[in-house]
């Protein structure tokens, strides 16, 4: 039995791609992690993972692990776009394409389901660690919840990095509108980002102004927009119980309803760093320091524009992390 009451959670597609990503993660993760920690890893799904799929991903599993790995489909509701959402706003926002990582309508369903829907599966444990079908653990690592538990720590990930104002709009402006004693804090976690207005996005961004926002902000020659320094949260452990207080459950409800999350790009990435270094306050969050890689470290990408784009570091021995430039920042 392992010592913490702790899983590792997984959600992905059963789809060719994302199997091979998903196998692949899965045997670094046991080879580098859990064959030896033994948590279980429980790979939720959209229903569309039938007993073949799931016989594939377990049997592709090394026979002393397998009993540790199990699949649960999520609730019908948890991918339905809230009543309180417009849909046509959405299908017009996420049509704007404004970036080229602006992603679609599921990929905002799915930031809203680590943030609205996953306390509820993580509710029987303890502590959680997310990772993604494409998140690879690089080298070997000791038992992280352990250490999480020893630091008291809320949440804590590995690669820090900078989110994109456009698609983070009015992020800054809600939190502080929501914690006004705070300001110092979050101007800490935030940086700001200048964009021209002759480059082709900022006439997408407009339209998803004339769409959101009455009246229309003034854009002029030079925009400059709040983006958050986030935690790429493709990889995290956290506490359970901090997600179910009262005063956190409202916070993201009030996140929820204010719409961005679709009519944007708000990620769960930036918004679960912000809610737990403010709520919880920066001495309970931290990062885990350890070789660990997401898919855009190791390719490239096709973007929303057709364009081939990449954001990997220049050298093998390089990562995304801005605490490689500078050290995270401080409550």
């Amino acid at each position: 039995m392992p010592p913490i009451n702790a899983a590792i959670f997984i959600l992905t597609q059963n789809t060719d791609v994302r199997r091979v990503y998903l196998k692949t993660s899965l045997y670094f993760t046991f080879r580098h992690f859990n064959a030896e920690c033994r948590y279980p890893i429980i790979i939720f799904h959209e229903g569309d993972y039938d007993d073949v799929a799931q016989r594939d991903i377990i049997m592709s599993v090394r026979s002393s692990c397998r009993s540790l790995v199990t699949f649960r489909a999520i609730d019908s509701s948890d991918f339905e776009l809230p009543s309180y959402i417009d849909a046509d706003k959405v299908r017009r926002c996420v049509a704007a394409k404004v970036t080229p990582y602006w992603r679609n309508e599921n990929y905002r369903k799915m930031c809203r389901w680590w943030l609205m829907c996953m306390p509820k599966y993580a509710a029987g444990y303890d502590y959680v660690m997310r990772l993604d079908d494409d998140s690879i653990i690089e080298e070997p690592v000791p038992d992280l919840f352990e250490w999480a538990k020893e630091k008291d720590l809320v949440y804590a990930s590995n690669i820090l990095h900078a989110d994109c104002g456009l698609c983070c709009y009015g992020m800054k402006e809600f939190f502080t509108k929501h914690f006004p004693d705070n300001g110092d804090t979050i101007d800490k976690l935030f940086i700001t980002q200048e964009v021209s207005s002759r480059l082709t996005q900022i006439h997408a961004f407009r339209s998803v102004l004339s769409i959101t926002r009455d009246p229309i902000p003034e854009i002029t020659e030079k925009m400059t927009v709040s983006a958050p320094i986030m935690y790429y949260n493709n990889f995290f452990i956290t506490k359970t119980d901090f997600w179910l207080r009262q005063d956190v459950k409202d916070l993201i409800d009030a996140i929820d309803r204010d719409g961005s999350i679709f009519y944007f790009r708000w990620g769960d990435a930036p918004l679960q760093t912000l809610i737990t270094m403010i709520v919880a306050g920066s001495h309970r969050v931290s990062r885990a320091v350890f070789k660990y890689s997401k898919r855009m470290q190791r390719e490239a990408f096709v973007g929303d524009n057709g364009d081939i784009h990449s954001y990997m570091p220049g050298l093998y021995t390089q990562t995304s992390c801005i605490t490689d430039n500078k050290p995270p920042p401080s409550g």
